[in-house]
């Protein structure tokens, strides 16, 4: 989960920066200098660049308290941000599936070699500096170190199209364009598995029966769901072990509901039952 509190503005605008132009080299290599796994490539920086700046806007809002249209919070448009960011890797593997339709031979320069090691380093600055600026920082650098995996692999597959064949840059430009498709097939599944109310694992659902019966209670039947990361909604049926008046069963269930919270994200519904 990628957390904007307190978050480094300057040296975002920084490390964004530096994917920004390894993506302009990548791009201006690709085309001038006839990689097209170099080109497809930085297709994928673009996609990237979307990505991350539709994450933290819709993290941001995910993280709005509720009010009159939300009444259980924001927590879902969380989502917002990997919809965008399928949406433009989608219309990047159009763009990639177009250019690889083009199967007459071309001409690859040893000067794409140069541009993809440049677009490469720049990358690894982002990243290098996205890890010494906090956990929203990290989180960045993960979701960008494909780019970087891509970076080698295009290395490899323009320098064989410079000095051997074609051919071995056009397969680069290939397996990339497989790799988004696979990378939007995972990213489909989650987003779908998330959005479907599934439940918490049965540790979690475990860890809240000991709290339950820790305070004195039997848990008679719960029902939970996964909002987000960190946070879940549920609804409990609990009975009381204890003989108490009805003043200190209630106190007794609203710190069981406060410390839920505050330990496993849980925001629920507790019901007494006899």
């Amino acid at each position: 989960m990628i957390i904007v509190r307190g978050f480094n503005t300057k040296l975002l605008v920084i490390i964004l920066l530096l994917s920004i132009s390894g993506t302009i080299i990548k791009t201006v290599g690709g085309i001038i200098y006839g990689s097209r796994s170099l080109f497809v490539d930085s297709l994928t920086c673009f996609a990237n660049l979307v990505a991350i700046i539709s994450t933290i806007y819709f993290y941001r809002v995910s993280l709005m308290p509720p009010d009159t249209d939300h009444h259980y919070g924001h927590h879902k448009l969380g989502f917002g941000g990997t919809i965008v960011s399928m949406l433009a890797y989608s219309f990047v593997a159009g763009i990639a599936v177009s250019t690889l339709m083009e199967t007459h031979e071309y001409h690859v320069y040893i000067q794409a070699v140069w541009m993809a090691v440049a677009g490469f380093f720049l990358y690894l600055g982002a990243i290098i500096l996205a890890n010494r600026a906090g956990e929203f920082f990290r989180a960045y650098a993960v979701f960008t170190i494909s780019e970087l995996i891509e970076s080698g692999a295009v290395i490899v597959a323009s320098l064989g199209g410079a000095i051997i064949n074609y051919m071995i840059d056009y397969a680069g430009a290939v397996i990339i364009t497989i790799y988004i498709f696979i990378e939007l097939y995972d990213t489909g599944k989650k987003v779908i598995m998330y959005l479907s109310d599934i439940a918490p694992p049965q540790e979690f659902i475990e860890k809240v029966r000991r709290l339950v019966e820790e305070h004195g209670f039997s848990l008679v039947s719960l029902k939970m769901r996964r909002i987000s990361e960190g946070v879940v909604h549920g609804d409990l049926v609990v009975r009381s072990r204890e003989d108490i008046d009805i003043k200190k069963l209630v106190e007794h269930i609203k710190h069981i509901k406060e410390e839920l919270r505050e330990k496993y994200g849980l925001d629920c519904s507790i019901e007494l039952t006899g």
